[in-house]
């Protein structure tokens, strides 16, 4: 059931008087005047195939709240066939088994809005008018009337509401884009999966009416640059899936008798064995199908360009993406070596400084990519336990890709990743609160101290180039600038003690009058998590306020 709002306010007047002697200072009468502020014709949108459609009217009124108002509704037939004179139109009226509406409403002493609400029974009435045009005649011709009569001016204009039943057709709507480019390996028996969504403007479809087909006078066909893909090399389900608002049918593509000289087309449309439904689909939606030799790839290699790296933790592990431009036929073997002999010629060319990591340190697995797919994660490990959170150091860590071990393929583009490894807390991480009674805008992101926005101010340089990192405590003004130290904490296995150099502003020890006590911040190693637990003394307002929060890894 889809729910729509109407806005319709109600203007209810009150002219208000002391009072007085009715001979020497009569009071007026208080009048009411209330009505459909945009009252008229008004469209009510709904669909063939849903069920019904729910409407909520709703009156507002802006003076007389003092008292109460109770209004009721007619239908008004008399008003439809004025409409109809007056605009040459052949409305019918709405029967009633194709809609309901509460009997009334009610405002209430001090209220300024009250609604009703109108149901419209849509696929009900789409199958007794037999199309959606013929739906779309009717119209419903409410009047609100109350039974007040003393201090009730009515209008009929204003209290007139004409809803007009605007029917569409259930569609199925598919939206198109660039053509999708595919690879398969010459007479491989390995099938690519094809599919083609359409969204739905109502809900209660019968998946099982709607396909797939192949559009054979598709504009691109005429180009003369594409084959269509012939009919043994495709296949589509019958197995449709339904999702949230919107519909997927799926199919299959092989390879089996295509050659390599030709660039094969097959371009797809949706269709309903349902009447009811309109497919509504301007372009096809094309696979480009090329034979091609199995090529293997590394994601973000290149000979020239790092991937940059930063890890907390004592222990970072990650892998490297390898993808292939077809679906393999049978498990493909992935091998990577860890070559530190490349980073000085790595160095010499770019015009770098990075450092190699300790021998032992980084251990990579062998992988695959498994038949039926066209990709695969290989895992790694890099041990940074002997690295300082401070030191600042740059890693270059180059892994290459064994093609020699493929069973089939060649690698497109660079055989080698390099990886720029640092040990940093610098990165995005989820924030949790748990008293923050100074602080308004804590930042989930922590930063290098260098990024600081109050350098140039002699004090705080001073600050940032003692401390590590910070992270926004109001804004990116007022700042926490804060260092992992070597002392383990208390209690706390895996932990440092994080030292706060400035909070919000300067400390006293620095220059600044705030104050931290009762520091308990601490960084976890292992988990990576940063805990903040202080008390803040804040020199504006010469009170103490309890800071607790901790950034952990997404």
């Amino acid at each position: 059931m889809k729910i729509r709002k109407l806005c319709y306010p109600i203007l209810a007047i009150f002219l208000l008087s002391a009072c007085g002697d009715d001979l020497m200072n009569p009071v007026p009468l208080i009048e009411i005047d209330p009505g459909f502020a945009t009252s008229g014709f008004y469209n009510a949108t709904s669909v063939s195939q849903n069920e019904s459609e729910k409407y909520t009217i709703e009156y507002n009124r802006v003076h007389g709240i003092s008292r109460e108002l109770s209004m009721s509704f007619i239908i008004d037939e008399a008003s439809l066939e004025k409409y109809n004179e007056d605009n040459g139109t052949s409305y019918q009226l709405l029967p009633s088994e194709y809609y309901s509406i509460t009997e009334g409403v009610k405002f209430d002493i001090k209220s300024k809005k009250t609604s009703f609400e109108m149901t419209l029974y849509s696929k009900k009435l789409y199958l007794y008018a037999g199309s959606v045009e013929a739906a779309s005649n009717y119209l419903l011709p409410i009047n609100s009337v109350t039974t007040e009569t003393k201090g009730v001016d009515i209008s009929e204009n204003k209290n007139t509401l004409l809803v007009h039943v605007n029917m569409k057709s259930s569609a199925i709507t598919v939206s198109t884009s660039a053509p999708t480019n595919l690879y398969l390996s010459k007479d491989s028996e390995i099938k690519e999966t094809i599919s083609v969504t359409g969204a739905l403007n109502f809900t209660g479809i019968d998946p099982n009416t709607v396909s797939m087909f192949v559009d054979t006078q598709a504009p691109l066909l005429s180009t003369g640059e594409y084959t269509l893909l012939p009919e043994e090399n495709y296949s589509f389900s019958v197995d449709n899936v339904k999702g949230s608002g919107n519909i997927t049918v799926k199919g299959e593509i092989n390879a089996t008798g295509l050659t390599e000289d030709k660039k094969y087309l097959l371009p797809c449309r949706l269709q309903s064995s349902n009447s009811d439904y309109l497919i509504v689909q301007e372009d096809p939606v094309y696979y480009i199908i090329n034979i091609s030799d199995l090529k293997v790839s590394i994601t973000e290699a290149s000979a020239s360009e790092t991937v940059e790296t930063a890890s907390c933790l004592n222990i970072l592990n990650s892998s490297v993406n390898v993808t292939t431009n077809t679906i393999v036929s049978s498990d493909l073997s992935i091998n990577f070596n860890y070559d530190p002999s490349l980073i000085s010629a790595f160095n010499t060319n770019s015009g770098t400084n990075y450092q190699t990591l300790p021998e032992g340190t980084v251990t990579i697995e062998n992988g695959k990519v498994a038949i039926g797919s066209k990709t695969a994660n290989i895992p790694y490990s890099i041990d940074l336990s002997d690295i300082d959170l401070s030191n600042d150091v740059h890693y270059l860590v180059p892994f290459v890709l064994n093609e020699g071990n493929l069973e089939t393929g060649t690698i497109s583009g660079s055989n080698t990743i390099y990886l720029d490894i640092i040990k940093s807390l610098a990165g995005t991480y989820k924030l949790n609160i748990t008293d923050n009674a100074r602080s308004r805008n804590i930042g989930n992101v922590v930063w290098d101290a260098s990024k600081c926005q109050r350098a140039g101010d002699t004090a705080w340089d001073a600050v940032i180039a003692d401390a590590q990192y910070g992270f926004n405590g109001d804004g990116d003004w007022y700042v926490v600038l804060f260092s992992v130290t070597d002392e383990d904490m208390t209690g706390k296995e895996n932990c440092k003690k994080i030292k706060i150099h400035t909070f919000l502003e300067l400390l006293e020890e620095n220059g600044g009058t705030n104050k931290v006590t009762e520091n308990k911040s601490y960084f976890n190693t292992l988990t990576g998590e940063v805990y903040i637990d202080c008390y803040v003394y804040e020199s504006w307002f010469e009170k103490s306020y309890k800071e607790t929060y901790s950034f952990t890894l997404e």
